[in-house]
């Protein structure tokens, strides 16, 4: 203890052998922790530039889904699935690959048939108190008996589906329910044996959903799904379920960047769900 007293009383009197003695020791001490020191900066520095990159790559991504949503507002493709490719996005090639859903929650979905326009499906929704009650009501319009082999329904987030609640002609009371009120849930009724809508005839199929008040877009998409092969899967409006992809690619076409969306088409676009990396 007395002789760290007397270093530090010399040191504080000036006396030339002790500060040179303290200023090798800092200078040690310097160049142990410069080099570190640097390493982080230069870690640091190529860590922006990473996330820099990602950001870049993103928006790129961003942009080639926007395009594909005008794409199927203003010039729809005549096939699917519709591939191409953007470049100089942010420095980047996007490829871009817009396709349509064949399968919902597990359940696939068929296509329209050319006599489609025989079932018509028409929904009334009504609330009181937390409760929505949902009823469809689907009409034979065509030539011949029309069997019904199930009932989907997509929803936006929001809604739970209450147990126990359907009923109508239509019946089924244990449908399978895919998701849930915070990501939106779907709903499929399958039907086993198959009720049958004569010509001319409507029958009838509802249930309940809790939520409140204020769900936007409530009504959902619904298709039901016909045995008749002429008239396929049908929808209760003309939009139809799609998806696209796209890719931010770098100058050694090295994937950057990835985002899925799965939307609804219409003349209008309806987007269920944006995807990034998945």
């Amino acid at each position: 203890m007395k002789n760290m007293k007397k270093l530090f009383s010399k040191i504080a009197r000036g006396e030339e052998g002790v500060t040179l003695l303290v200023v090798l020791i800092m200078m040690t001490l310097g160049s142990v922790l410069v080099i570190p020191t640097l390493n982080f900066a230069a870690t640091s520095i190529e860590t922006g530039e990473v996330f820099e990159e990602k950001m870049e790559a993103l928006y790129a991504a961003e942009a080639g889904v926007e395009d594909a949503l005008w794409k199927m507002i203003n010039a729809i493709p005549d096939n699917f699935p519709h591939s191409y490719e953007l470049t100089d996005i942010n420095g980047m090639t996007v490829d871009v690959v817009i396709d349509k859903i064949t399968t919902i929650a597990g359940v696939e979905i068929g296509d329209f048939g050319v006599h489609a326009d025989w079932l018509i499906i028409d929904k009334s929704i009504t609330y009181d108190e937390g409760i929505y009650t949902y009823t469809i009501t689907i009409t034979n319009d065509g030539d011949g008996n029309i069997k019904i082999e199930g009932i989907l329904i997509d929803f936006p987030p929001g809604l739970d589906y209450v147990t126990g609640s359907t009923g109508g002609d239509l019946y089924n009371d244990d449908p399978m329910v895919v998701g849930d009120a915070t990501t939106g849930i779907t709903i499929y009724w399958q039907f086993d044996p198959y009720p049958t809508i004569p010509m001319t005839e409507s029958r009838v199929h509802f249930f309940e959903l809790s939520g409140p008040p204020d769900v936007s877009g409530v009504e959902g998409h619904c298709c039901v799904e016909a045995r008749r092969q002429d008239e396929g899967t049908v929808w209760d409006t003309d939009s139809s379920p799609f998806t696209v992809t796209a890719q931010a690619k770098d100058a050694n076409g090295t994937v950057i960047a990835t985002i899925r969306t799965g939307f609804w088409e219409s003349g209008t676009t309806s987007i269920t769900c944006w995807q990034v990396n998945p």
